[in-house]
């Protein structure tokens, strides 16, 4: 069993979360359909499903070997997705984006959405999935390849699709470059909190600590990406997400 450290956690963390930007800087310079972005989108969705029920869940109970504290986490991911979800939403009163979103103008809000606003909703997709990424380094002992792949996918079209937003209502570039290497930055050291500070911690704090991660991904799937690709891409964006599934089903048996 490989020996990971601090520094491996930063760079895992990093690899999976650039995307953001790289899908911020595409955008900028770009100009992708939506059904394109869509497309990605769901592929990536497909890559999180079978990320979230042949690693997350599978691990949580291998280390707890119990039901009950996968299910607490679990549940407790998705209500809490849920309600910051809801709590963010009504305290922009609206115009905060919805995460992930796959709609040009509507994915940044309008004008009188904060950068801080889009920032939170960006880092909230991405705490729970650094943080599962760091935390499987020290359960399973080696890199989770299926997980990285799901985070890295996921994560382009929600840097791209905002840019697009942020662009139309007047942002500038370096605006945006800035909010979105600092989203970069938070998501990475998620990673370094999920490897570092759960890895003195018992198995069944830990098994709840991925489940929990699991939820919160369904659910962001089942409120955001999901019906948001199929609203873009219509019908195509079932074949897609199951090809997203197929592929990630392999590498994880690989």
């Amino acid at each position: 069993m490989t020996t990971y450290t601090v520094l491996d956690s930063l760079l895992w963390g990093f690899i999976a979360s650039i995307p953001l930007l790289i899908g911020s800087i595409v955008a900028l310079f770009v100009n992708l359909p939506k059904s394109i972005i869509a497309s990605i989108m769901a592929f990536g969705s497909g890559v999180l499903v079978a990320a979230l029920a042949f690693s997350l869940i599978e691990e949580s109970f291998s280390l707890s070997q119990s039901i009950p504290p996968v299910i607490i986490g679990f549940i407790g991911g998705g209500l809490s997705y849920t309600l910051a979800n809801h709590f963010l939403n009504k305290k922009s009163k609206g115009n905060l984006r919805r995460r992930k979103r796959s709609h040009g103008e509507d994915a940044a809000g309008n004008k009188n959405a904060s950068g801080l606003a889009l920032l939170i909703g960006s880092v909230m997709d991405n705490i729970p999935e650094n943080m599962a990424l760091g935390i499987s380094l020290i359960t399973g002992g080696a890199v989770n390849i299926v997980l990285i792949v799901a985070i890295f996918i996921s994560n382009f079209p929600e840097g791209l699709a905002s840019t697009v937003g942020m662009k139309t209502n007047g942002k500038s570039s370096r605006q945006i470059i800035v909010l979105w290497s600092i989203a970069v930055f938070i998501s990475t050291i998620s990673s370094v909190i999920g490897f570092k500070v759960l890895s003195n911690t018992s198995p069944f704090l830990i098994s709840i600590s991925i489940s929990f991660a699991a939820g919160a991904i369904l659910v962001m799937l089942a409120e955001s990406m999901i019906p948001e690709a199929y609203e873009e891409g219509g019908i195509k964006i079932g074949i897609a997400t199951m090809i997203g599934f197929v592929i990630a089903f392999i590498l994880g048996k690989l």
